[in-house]
């Protein structure tokens, strides 16, 4: 079973937090799983141009095998991670 969207809110609010640090180094950057488990604290890398184009999308960065097929869909599959939308 998932977790309410407000726990992602907080993994999303988190990484903003760690983007905002990080401004200006141009490589992947350490990204928080945004995944429907309250306690994972999965680290990946993503480029920035990576991330801002999920969330201009609205989508989350999840850890690959972290997706919840329950409550949402794989939209992209990445090198260690995939874009999903929740339902």
């Amino acid at each position: 079973m998932g977790v309410p969207r407000g726990v992602q809110s907080v993994f999303r609010a988190a990484n903003e937090r760690l983007r905002a640090r990080l401004e200006g180094y141009e490589g992947p950057r350490p990204v928080i799983c945004e995944c429907s488990d309250q306690t994972c604290m999965a680290l990946l890398y993503v480029t920035p141009d990576e991330y801002e184009e999920v969330r201009a999308g609205g989508h989350f960065v999840v850890a690959t095998g972290h997706e919840t097929p329950e409550i949402e869909r794989v939209v992209a599959r990445r090198d260690g991670y995939v874009v999903v939308e929740k339902d």
